[in-house]
């Protein structure tokens, strides 16, 4: 299903052609007020729609996207949702905006118009005749916005400090492929047509107002270059926090009106605040020398870290015009605003900055969001659809900004790492690397070029934004720094005020650099496929060196050599796109190789970097041991330790190390080793675990391939120091599932395998083996989560002479009841078990029957869980049990099936401001053999999903009570505790 999802794919994509040399035409005048005691604005807009394409047009649509911020069956409200802001859906009617009084005439005549049957922030303008190609018209209505809190989205406003973007009708881009009407998001952004914007907005004159455009008031250029004034000497030695100033004035009685001109931008936004400081300056543009200027405006409390915004401005502006093309604008303007949709978000000349922790992270921001206006302003790409021409390409900027500045960035990195876990050795290039290599080895990552609303959220910011940036640094390494400028200002220049698809920014590429690169735009950009070079070979003969590489990927990208001497000379060769071995012949004789020393290629694989041309490890690096955990750091193999401690009822106290090679970026191969001194052994006890990772092929997003190992102390029963156990469990686990499409669902297939050697004093050894297969199915939405799992299971202990095959099915359907409380849910869980066959069955007192209550120790046949006592017996007196099997909320010797059995369990969270308090109904049908028994429970538990379950029975059925002795109620509490949390691998995910 992937590959015929990625062949169609590829198919449309190449089916559409570059954007043609015509685009659309919108030149806006608008004139506002705003009220800013009802948070409203009153408005009268003016669109000359200019038709340049070969068509003639019966209709315009329109974005009215105010209106996405009305209610919760808005696309933005479902989407906000989904994530977790529910104040379109919960929130009072005050926190809520929308565009009302929409009145649309054209050319001064009324006519039809309509909402889209699906969005209310789309509208559709029907002509009274077709708009020939050539031709204009003249749209007119007046609006009015209710400005929405600014903790929904983008628009809004907190208290007396506003954000107004998107808030003006609009008409949606129509271009060769149609009409690209869409409703606002929040996570997927803009495509708009350019033009001209006439702007005046009539405010009380005590706001302080950045915007779109050139203002075009002198008085206000005036009073904006005293308050620049004021405020140098005021942020001069600000280093901390200062609340003074920062309450809302009272609103002005006068109101004045700011007017705004601009050309060649395709939206306008402004911000007003009434106690914002300004920093006014100016930058030199490199190559045109021409000067624009630059403005900061910020509140009193943040005044510490936005003294040098001017700084950081000024040097965004100034390094993008240097590498893409000077900036064409007369202003640039950044503004310390509120806004629920991230750190920060762009519009053409004007961006808004949210809260910033430190001044570092503040400049990295400011700089990313003012990129913004080569990519998404000037270069208008469609966000929606190829969000990474925007967001990754300024990602890249935003690297090389920081590498270009901060040469050895560390500073940066010890900023947003804390300087924690060995990472203080990267730069700000190397998070980026760190974050993608993270989640494409999960097998979670997305394609570069996936559709916004399709993205998940994690793959949003860390493929769209991080992995792109990484893979244009990777073309940039590849072609040099000289040649990569020239295609991005070929790129700029053809393509700036228009709207550039991809194959647009690839034909300009190859043009300049004279190379074929669809090794980046098919394979990195359009697929998952990852890079994967090795080193095969390095000799030396005739004064010269003999390198071979062998793709192990599936891009068959370029790669770089680094070859050392002896003497500790170096040289780098590339090695040209292209499959399967190649080798070269570089002069001069060195005896050590390594692919990428620079981390410049995001390659999945880094332990198969480094070969030398002599010696008998030669392709090992040297060890490097730290503590709990760190990245796999260039020219070293990284082994980390931490100390370890446990206990269980046989073992008692346990302590030892642990030693592991699991960094943050994982190699394919990883261990875990953690013996343990067990006091009540007197021997070593612990757990161990060995597995290589296999990544995507097809629909299975990832596969570990692994030996677990666990050995430990059968029971508390003191019989000597060798009275334990050993299980060695082989293990496959697949996760499944197409990551084209951001879906709620999850799958996964597991197959697991045992051998156990028990060693008891007295006895006969005992071996046992067997495995099971197990697939899970299911789903997490907002407010509600389904999960189906199905498992069969053979398992044979050879000196009892028993065995039993079983199979299991359990569906668990979980929604929340109490829509003003995210932790109040209802848990519906269904259980059926059929033993296929048995023999011996009394041999084994119940182990390898259906349990009513679930596992205990001893039925935990195949080491899914640790218990703190993994008793011989069933009934022997503890209360932990797995929670699986036949799920009752109470625990019992009585309930056990050599047959079959059905459980249905209700679990319903108590509306109480009680953490974890619930009540629990268990209703059970089994067969004994020669009978059948019901049996039901109710009570109240103390939980903590996935972690831990305490319950309390209160009634009982008359078979299930008859089973304890009126002193025993202790023994009905069911306890079941996670213990897998703490070790590794996490626990297989199954509950049977």
């Amino acid at each position: 299903m992937k590959n015929l999802y990625l062949a169609l794919f590829t198919l449309l994509s190449y089916s559409t052609f570059s954007q043609s040399d015509w685009q659309q035409t919108v030149n806006y005048k608008i004139e506002v007020q705003l009220n800013d005691v009802k948070h409203q604005l009153d408005g009268n807009i003016e669109m000359e729609y200019i038709n340049n394409s070969p068509n003639s047009l019966d209709f315009i649509m329109i974005h009215l996207w105010a209106n996405a911020y009305k209610n919760s069956k808005t696309a933005l409200g479902k989407q906000l949702y989904q994530g977790g802001n529910d104040l379109l859906k919960y929130g009072d009617d005050s926190l809520k905006g929308g565009v009302n009084l929409i009145d649309f005439k054209v050319n001064g005549q009324a006519v039809k118009w309509e909402f889209d049957e699906n969005h209310i922030d789309i509208a559709k303008i029907y002509l009274a005749s077709p708009l020939s190609s050539g031709q204009s018209i003249k749209i007119t209505t007046p609006f009015q916005v209710n400005i929405p809190s600014g903790e929904i989205s983008r628009l809004g406003h907190v208290g007396q400090s506003y954000q107004i973007t998107q808030w003006y009708p609009k008409p949606a881009v129509y271009d060769k492929n149609g009409w690209h009407a869409m409703p606002y998001l929040n996570q997927g952004e803009f495509y708009s047509e350019y033009g001209s914007y006439d702007v005046k907005v009539t405010l009380p004159d005590n706001y302080i107002v950045g915007a779109t455009g050139d203002l075009q008031n002198e008085d206000e250029k005036k009073f904006l270059e005293q308050k620049s004034a004021e405020t140098k000497s005021l942020v001069l030695g600000s280093d901390k926090k200062n609340n003074d100033g920062n309450d809302f004035p009272p609103s002005s009685a006068t109101t004045k009106t700011l007017h705004y001109k601009q050309t060649k931008v395709h939206d306008f936004a402004w911000f007003a605040d009434k106690r914002y400081l300004v920093l006014q300056d100016e930058v030199e543009l490199p190559h045109s020398k021409r000067k624009v200027t630059t403005y900061a405006m910020f509140t009193p409390r943040n005044a510490y870290l936005w003294k040098n915004a001017s700084e950081y401005i000024k040097d965004g502006t100034y390094y993008y015009s240097l590498w893409n093309g000077d900036y064409p604008y007369n202003q640039v303007t950044a503004v310390d605003g509120t806004i629920s949709a991230g750190g920060g978000m762009e519009y053409p000349n004007v961006t808004v900055i949210g809260n910033s922790n430190s001044a570092e992270q503040l400049e990295i921001v400011i700089v990313h969001e003012v990129g913004h206006n080569w990519f998404y302003g000037i270069l208008g790409s469609n966000e929606r659809d190829h969000g990474w021409m925007d967001e990754g390409l300024n990602t890249l900027n935003e690297i090389r900004y920081i590498q270009t500045k901060y040469p050895g960035n560390e500073r940066l990195s010890d900023q947003v790492m804390g300087g924690k876990f060995h990472f203080d050795h990267l730069d700000y290039h190397d998070q980026a690397d760190l974050s993608y290599l993270a989640i494409a080895k999960f097998g979670e990552d997305q394609p570069i070029e996936t559709k916004s609303i399709d993205f998940q959220s994690l793959n949003y910011g860390i493929i769209m934004y991080q992995k792109t940036g990484l893979v244009f640094h990777y073309l940039k390494s590849y072609l040099g720094d000289e040649m990569f400028d020239k295609g991005m200002s070929a790129y700029f220049e053809k393509w700036k005020f228009r709207h550039p698809q991809p194959e647009d920014l690839q034909a300009v590429l190859e043009e300049t650099s004279g190379k074929k690169l669809d090794w980046l735009f098919n394979d990195l950009i359009q697929t998952t496929d990852h890079i994967d070079y090795k080193l095969c070979k390095i000799k030396t003969e005739n004064g010269s060196t003999i390198v071979k590489v062998k793709n192990s990927g599936q891009v068959n990208g370029p790669i770089p050599v680094t070859l050392k001497s002896e003497s500790n000379n170096s040289t780098t060769v590339w090695f040209e796109p292209g499959k399967g071995k190649r080798t070269q012949t570089v002069p001069g004789e060195f005896n050590q190789g390594r692919i990428d020393p620079t981390n410049h290629v995001p390659k999945v694989n880094r332990s198969n970097n480094t070969i030398k041309s002599k010696g008998l490890f030669k392709k090992i690096e040297p060890l490097a041991f730290e503590f709990l955990i760190g990245d796999n750091e260039p020219a070293k193999s990284n082994l980390f330790w931490l100390p370890m401690i446990g206990f269980n009822k046989g073992d008692k106290f346990m302590i030892g190390p642990a030693v592991h090679n699991m960094a943050v970026t994982n190699n394919p191969f990883q261990f875990y080793v953690a013996p343990m001194y067990s006091v009540g052994r007197q021997m070593v006890s612990g757990i161990a675990d060995f597995h290589i990772t296999f990544l995507p092929a097809k629909l299975v997003k990832q596969t570990k391939l692994g030996l677990g190992i666990r050995s430990f102390k059968l029971d508390d029963i003191a019989r000597g120091n060798k009275d334990f156990y050993t299980a060695l469990s082989p293990y496959l686990i697949m996760k499944l599932g197409n990551r084209l499409r951001n879906k709620p669902w999850d799958h996964e297939l597991a197959f697991k395998g045992l051998f156990r050697q028990d060693e008891p004093i007295g006895a006969a050894n005992q071996q046992s083996y067997g495995g099971y297969g197990n697939y899970t199915s299911g789903y997490a939405a907002k407010d509600h989560e389904w999960e189906t799992k199905f498992r069969a299971d053979f398992h044979r202990n050879e000196e009892l002479n028993t065995n039993a095959t079983r199979a299991m099915l359990t569906s668990t359907y979980r929604f929340r009841y109490l829509k003003n409380d995210m932790k109040k849910w209802v848990q519906i869980r269904g259980f059926f078990g059929q033993v296929l066959d048995i023999k011996n069955a009394n041999a084994t007192n119940g182990l390898n029957s259906l349990a009513l209550s679930g596992a205990s120790g001893a039925q935990d046949l195949f080491f899914d869980d640790l218990f703190f006592n993994r008793s011989t017996s069933p009934a022997a007196e503890y209360t932990q049990r797995s929670g699986n099997m036949g799920g009752f909320n109470s625990t019992s010797s009585f309930g056990n099936s050599n047959d079959w059995m059905a459980t249905a369990s209700l679990l319903i969270d108590v509306p109480l401001k009680v953490p974890g308090l619930a009540a629990f109904v268990d209703y059970g049908v089994f067969s004994t053999g020669p009978t059948t028994e019901s049996v039901y429970n109710l009570g109240l538990a103390f939980h903590i999903r996935k972690v831990m379950f305490l319950s309390f029975p209160i009634v009982m059925s008359n078979n299930l009570e008859s089973s304890f002795s009126s002193a025993d109620y202790l023994k009905r509490i069911r306890l079941t505790f996670n213990l897998n949390i703490a070790t590794y691998p996490p626990k297989i995910k199954t509950l049977f």
